[in-house]
């Protein structure tokens, strides 16, 4: 289960490194990355968000309580939902949003409700907040510490 877990965070960091590298800066969230992308291959954010969900989802259950199951399925269908819809900027889109939130809350309960002291690593994010001089990038921060550390 744990090399499907590496796999997911291989792609994804792979992913957001070549987006950072060819868009020459932090995106101000994964989500914004769908934009360094040519039209004809922006599904390519589709397969990633997809495929770190369902490559994520067997440790996930592995991991949780049978009373904290559920988190696991809202947390993957917030990043499949996420992945669904991606384009933000040129359109209203809510659905992404919901999805964004969806999986982003319960992805932090599902840490605090099963490995509390994980949630220590907010205090990096925390620190870099108050210490960030642009504080636009936040957002990617967050949604990366989310999927990195459940």
């Amino acid at each position: 289960m744990i090399s499907l877990v590496v796999i997911a965070i291989t792609i994804i960091a792979l992913y957001l490194g070549a987006m950072i590298y060819t868009g020459r800066q932090i995106p101000e969230s994964i989500s914004q990355t769908v934009y360094v992308l040519p039209r004809k291959g922006q599904w390519l954010f589709t397969v990633v968000m997809w495929a770190v969900a369902f490559l994520l989802l067997p440790q996930l259950m592995q991991i949780s309580s049978d009373n904290t199951c559920f988190l696991a399925f809202l947390m993957i269908g917030g990043i499949l939902g996420v992945g669904a819809s991606p384009l933000v900027l040129k359109e209203k889109n809510t659905f992404h949003y919901v999805c964004a939130a969806v999986s982003g809350i319960a992805s932090q309960l599902l840490v605090a409700l099963n490995q509390p002291l994980l949630l220590l690593v907010w205090f990096w994010y925390v620190g870099y907040t108050l210490l960030a001089k642009d504080g636009s990038k936040n957002m990617f921060w967050v949604q990366f510490s989310s999927l990195l550390f459940v």
